[in-house]
């Protein structure tokens, strides 16, 4: 496997959770939190690891690339949403809509797009959207949310969380539609575009690691 700025990000994202567990800072409201961002950074460097290991392209092994970024990805990042504080309580629609998107899944494979067969694009496209819609959500519940008001919004891990993967999330998102509905625009996994977007998703990662040391390091309150 060869070493880029993901898998270097990715790494010290893992090891700046492991840290922060370890050092046990306060306040304690985030270490369940944190557990989470570790399964989550984990599974990701997982996936990698698998797929590098089988050195296969998309294409040549579709049935990987469904189960680890289709579904696992997808999942384990809703994971996150439904545990985040949201004031209007839609964490609690997590779940179900979880659960809907991996039947909605089944019935994809069974009628559309066979999952040994064929990239399943509508998956991918209804997990990743349900990635986005809870982020948009939650990023504006942080504005809004009054007991955060008075609270330097760099110094909240919820607020790095929300932005950095809305934003990345965004990006690869938009990425894909193009590439795979509009092959003349290039390979999806290819490219001088996918390596931004692999950037991109790189510092998402590392920051979702080091959001939880933001308390210590900026200010709490507004001067």
């Amino acid at each position: 496997m060869e070493l880029s700025f993901y898998h270097i990000a990715l790494l010290l994202g893992i090891l700046s959770a492991v840290l922060y567990l370890m050092l046990g800072f306060q306040p304690g409201e985030y270490r369940k939190i944190n557990f989470l961002v570790l399964f989550i950074l984990i599974t990701e460097l997982l996936s990698v690891v698998i797929w590098s290991i089988t050195k296969s392209s998309i294409y040549d092994n579709v049935l990987l690339f469904n189960i680890l970024y289709v579904y696992i990805r997808p999942t384990v990042l809703l994971l996150l949403f439904s545990n985040l504080p949201y004031s209007c309580k839609l964490q609690r629609t997590v779940l179900p809509a979880t659960m809907a998107f991996l039947f909605l899944g089944m019935v994809i494979s069974i009628f559309f797009q066979p999952i040994m067969e064929t990239l399943q694009s509508y998956a991918y496209l209804i997990g990743h959207a349900m990635v986005l819609f809870y982020s948009i959500i939650f990023f504006k519940d942080i504005l809004k949310q009054s007991k955060f008001r008075d609270i330097n919004l760099l110094s909240l891990p919820y607020f790095w969380m929300a932005s950095l993967v809305l934003f990345s999330y965004g990006e690869r998102y938009f990425f894909f539609i193009f590439t795979y509905y509009f092959p003349s625009v290039g390979s999806y996994g290819a490219g001088n575009v996918f390596i931004l977007v692999q950037f991109v998703a790189g510092i998402m990662y590392l920051s979702l690691g080091l959001s939880f040391f933001a308390p210590r390091v900026f200010n709490r309150y507004y001067a």
